[in-house]
């Protein structure tokens, strides 16, 4: 990794204790037209050619994408995990920051449709829909009483186009290993519990290939044991450990696939967002009477304060009018935090340029993005407030991620 890189990248981007993602250049945001375009394709904006000097005639393209495990977990888990070593002397360490909100539902949905959250319009993990009337997660596409929502379907979720079909028809055949099927790539599904069913299904993906290929695999176990746990704790040492030693196992199934060419294969190692280890004890409760701040949110038809979008570190909160400047101007008083406008919001681009119609009436008439801690409606959901590991804000921690790349052949 060039140190001066990263120097250079926090010192651009950062505003105050706050780190802003740099979609026009360094951004997790690039990683699928830079895949496609290394397999000549071209679906979208890529990251700058130093990202990839070197790299020539790929007909194969593997990516482990594992949840969580940002550039500050990759630094501070390297000299502990000797593959994150391996992987850097076989390669480079390119940072970059993540997409805002610093989320897997806003990520995941840029990864796999090569658009920015302002364009497919997943604000967070929990989104509110006014044309639907409706609050639900995004992933799982369920309602906090675990009902489906019945007035928007999950193909509308985003407001955007998977780019596999774009890559099928440019004759790039493309394999998902995940824990849950996929409908837009060849699936491969293995247990999320057991990690050890991990390397089988991938296994297979490498079997069935045709190149050139793409194939994608996600791993979600260290953000998991982040949020149970922390970054700092036994449990999460020993999770990055095993999930690093199923990657190796993969990376060993490619090598030894008949009539491989190593040369031509690039595996690449990211994450969709970092960590940073929260205080529970002190974690924020927008319902305590002290905020007196329920009463004015805007409702659902059925009469249901709009209290679930975004997440406990990127807050939408969905105002009547007439509270919007004293709530603002209270929540600036009270919490070490900052509060955007939704104005705002659209005159600087935080989630992007060009945004959706979709984006835009999801958008919360303020955002609330706490330096260092959650922030959330307990009454309603305690657990979220009792997470230790969070992200979704704009922390350096939870916005600068690795993107590890590496040749087959120098991995040997």
């Amino acid at each position: 990794m060039q140190l001066s890189d990263l120097s250079a990248l926090r010192k651009r981007q950062q505003d105050g204790d706050y780190l802003l993602p740099a979609y026009e250049d360094w951004c997790f945001s690039r990683i699928p037209g830079t895949i496609a375009d290394l397999l000549g394709a071209d679906i979208g904006p890529r990251l700058p050619d130093a990202a990839t000097d070197g790299y020539d005639d790929i007909s194969r393209v593997v990516v482990f994408l594992v949840d969580g495990f940002g550039l500050a977990q990759w630094d501070g888990e390297r000299e502990r995990i000797p593959f994150l070593r391996r992987f850097e002397r076989a390669g480079t360490v390119t940072p970059l920051t993540t997409v805002f909100p610093s989320e897997t539902a806003a990520a995941l949905n840029t990864f796999h449709s090569a658009t920015l959250p302002s364009e497919h319009g997943v604000i967070g993990w929990n989104v509110y829909d006014s044309d639907a009337d409706e609050m639900f997660e995004a992933l799982p596409f369920l309602r906090k009483d675990g009902s489906e929502p019945e007035r928007i379907d999950f193909e509308d979720v985003a407001d955007a186009e998977s780019i596999y079909p774009e890559l099928s028809t440019a004759g790039i055949e493309t394999h998902h290993v995940t824990p849950f099927p996929s409908a837009s790539a060849i699936p491969h599904t293995y247990d999320p519990e057991d990690l050890s069913t991990f390397p089988d299904a991938f296994a297979e993906a490498v079997e069935g290939t045709t190149d050139p290929s793409y194939i994608f695999a996600y791993l979600p176990q260290t953000d998991a044991i982040g949020h149970a746990e922390g970054v700092d704790s036994a449990a999460y040492r020993e999770t990055a450990d095993e999930t690093f030693a199923r990657i190796s196992d993969a990376i060993d199934t490619l090598a030894e696939a008949p009539d491989d060419d190593a040369g031509g294969t690039l595996v690449c190692i990211t994450a969709d967002h970092g960590l940073i280890d929260t205080d529970p004890e002190r974690n924020v409760d927008l319902s305590a009477p002290r905020f007196d701040l329920v009463s004015k949110l805007r409702t659902l038809t059925d009469g249901t304060p709009i209290r679930f979008a975004g997440s406990p570190r990127n807050v939408h909160l969905h105002l009547e009018p007439g509270h919007i400047d004293a709530v603002y101007d209270m929540l600036t008083t009270e919490l070490d935090a900052r509060v955007f406008r939704k104005q705002e919001i659209l005159d600087t681009d935080l989630f992007g340029p060009n945004p959706s119609e979709a984006f835009e009436r999801r958008l919360g008439d303020l955002v609330v993005v706490h330096r260092d801690l959650g922030v959330w409606f307990g009454d309603e959901e305690p657990s979220s407030l009792r997470f230790i590991s969070m992200h979704g804000g704009l922390h350096p921690d939870e916005m600068l991620v690795p993107f590890a790349t590496a040749t087959l052949e120098s991995l040997r």
